[in-house]
């Protein structure tokens, strides 16, 4: 069972320790609610410049390899970020190195969900949707309590005859539906990990639902989720976007103060 996860500042003699035997530093980011605070839409969420210069220093580091890991489009958190040495992955990992595609099938029932989506928010002006191609996001951050039930309780009633081909996935802010076939921030972490280098050492660190099951697929890594203590996957937990840029720093000096063999033999493919 999840279980509150410890404060990171309060242990950071115990995580800088880590840091510091480490060979590599694999790192996970998210961006909305991680890097960026969250805004009403996601055309307003901006980096600042502060967490923009330590997130291209780390990523100009030899022995960190960096993730930036989205719900977004691949090309949408790229533009918004624009560092180079980051690799961008979008979709919750599904837009990475590979070009990949979903059944037609499975393309067939996500058109009908889609219109079956429109009909439930209609009328509802505090919940929109935003098409993503194989990821749906309803949008619910303004919408009234009731509002927010009926619509995560119409959605969920049209995913269930279709045998778990789909996943719904209701956060704080909004609910996905997405292909099973797609996998998960956890399928995505674990592969890039694997393909860069299994030495280094993962860190993830994320704000919402959608990362619990990358916190359980690098549970030997540390992880981190941003926000309210509360039950989660992770080993502990930030308050806010302004203390995970206050760890990427700390996180920096430790990599810095020390001399690294580089675990990240064969480059990358930037995508």
């Amino acid at each position: 069972m999840p279980a509150a996860p410890r404060h990171l500042f309060a242990c950071w003699s115990e995580v800088a320790q880590r840091l510091r035997s480490a060979p590599g530093i694999a790192l996970f980011l998210d961006f909305d609610g991680t890097l960026s605070p969250l805004c009403p839409r996601p055309e307003q969420v901006r980096l600042s410049s502060a967490t923009r210069r330590v997130v291209s220093t780390l990523a100009g580091q030899p022995g960190v390899r960096l993730w930036v890991i989205s719900g977004r489009r691949q090309s949408d958190v790229r533009g918004r970020i624009r560092i180079a040495g980051v690799h961008y992955l979008g979709l919750h990992g599904w837009e990475g190195r590979q070009s990949v595609s979903v059944k037609k099938e499975t393309r067939r029932l996500l058109e009908t969900l889609k219109a079956r989506a429109r009909q439930i928010v209609q009328g509802t002006s505090a919940i929109w949707l935003e098409d993503k191609d194989v990821v749906l996001t309803i949008h619910y951050a303004s919408a009234s309590a009731p509002d927010v039930l009926r619509v995560r309780r119409e959605i969920s009633k049209a995913i269930l005859p279709l045998n778990g081909l789909f996943r719904g996935i209701p956060g704080e802010r909004s609910f996905e539906l997405t292909p099973a076939e797609m996998g998960d921030k956890g399928t995505a972490v674990r592969r890039e990990w694997a393909f860069a280098s299994r030495t280094a050492l993962p860190v993830f660190v994320g704000d919402d639902v959608v990362d619990e099951p990358a916190f359980v697929a690098l549970a030997e890594g540390i992880t981190i989720r941003v926000g309210r203590s509360r039950q989660t996957r992770a080993h502990f937990w930030l308050s806010n976007v302004a203390q995970v840029r206050t760890f990427l720093e700390r996180l920096n000096k430790e990599v810095r103060c020390i001399q690294r063999r580089n675990p990240f033999n064969s480059p990358l493919r930037l995508t």
